[in-house]
This record gives structure tokens, C-alpha cells and sequence, in this order.
């Protein structure tokens, strides 16, 4: 394609073309941004779960509740946590079970995470084809205007 000469027509769809893959990829990095926060929280259950098996039951603990602000908490058990399984559905595990449960979804997103990741990467490398071949077009376009020069 970039040895032709194009038309107008076949560079306004490259241009379609270009901005379109730009929605996707917007769209894709947003969802990749989401991936790496439920990561981040995965994480943090994993390293709490695994902090668990530590403690004894009646010991004071700071739990979480958001934007950096904890509440004191005395543990009732450690040999149970309630984890979310999705749709705002939640269940009684124990902690081994949940620490499985959550190393499983961990692995799951990571391969989602990756796949998202290969998918902006190759439209990124479409978007710079395009943008490579219009360029080609508007020097070749340029050259041609060009009058020639007398000898």
C-alpha cells in the first residue's frame, strides 16, 4: 500500500481506521488501569490472608474501610475470612480455601492483564502503520508538486 499512490477516499478511511483503533486503545487502557488496581487489591488480601495464620483469635487488629481510614477490630477467628466471589456476592472461607480461591482469580486477571496488553500493543503498531503510510503518501504527494529544477 505504501508504493501506491492513494486516493482521498482510501486516506480519509485510514483516518477512520486511526481513530478508531484510538477508541479502542483508550478503552483498553482504561480497562487495563482497573486490572492493575484489582490486582493491587489481590495482592493486599493474599499478604493479609497469609498475615492471618500468624495471629490468634481476640487479638486488636486495624481493618480497612477506604481512602486510607481504618476502625479497630478484635478478631473473632483466623482460621475464617469472608471474601467477595463477584456480584457483590460474598462467602465464609477458610483461610486456606480463600488464600486458593484468591491465588486462582490472581492468575486469571494476570492473563486477562496480558492479553490486554498484547491487544494495545498491536493497535498501537496498526495505528503507527497508518500513520507511516500517510506520511509516505503526503512526501510522495509533495515531491511530485515539487517543479523540477533547471540544469
Amino acid at each position: 500500500m505504501t508504493d501506491a499512490v492513494l486516493t482521498q477516499q482510501q486516506i480519509q478511511e485510514l483516518a477512520g481506521l486511526h481513530q478508531q483503533y484510538q477508541y479502542q486503545a483508550e478503552a483498553i487502557g482504561q480497562q487495563i488501569n482497573m486490572l492493575k488496581l484489582t490486582l493491587k487489591d489481590l495482592e493486599t488480601a493474599l499478604a493479609t490472608i497469609t498475615a492471618l495464620k500468624d495471629e490468634t483469635a481476640g487479638k486488636e487488629t486495624l481493618v480497612p474501610i477506604g481512602f486510607g481510614s481504618f476502625v479497630n477490630a478484635t478478631l473473632a477467628s483466623t482460621d475464617k475470612v469472608v471474601i467477595g466471589i463477584g456480584a457483590g456476592v460474598s462467602v465464609e472461607k477458610k483461610t486456606e480455601d480463600a488464600k486458593v480461591f484468591l491465588e486462582k482469580r490472581k492468575e486469571e486477571l494476570t492473563k486477562y492483564f496480558e492479553q490486554m496488553n498484547s491487544t494495545f500493543a498491536k493497535l498501537a503498531q496498526e495505528m503507527q502503520n497508518i500513520e507511516k503510510t500517510v506520511q509516505m503518501q503526503q512526501q510522495q504527494h509533495q515531491q511530485q508538486q515539487m517543479p523540477m529544477s533547471a540544469q
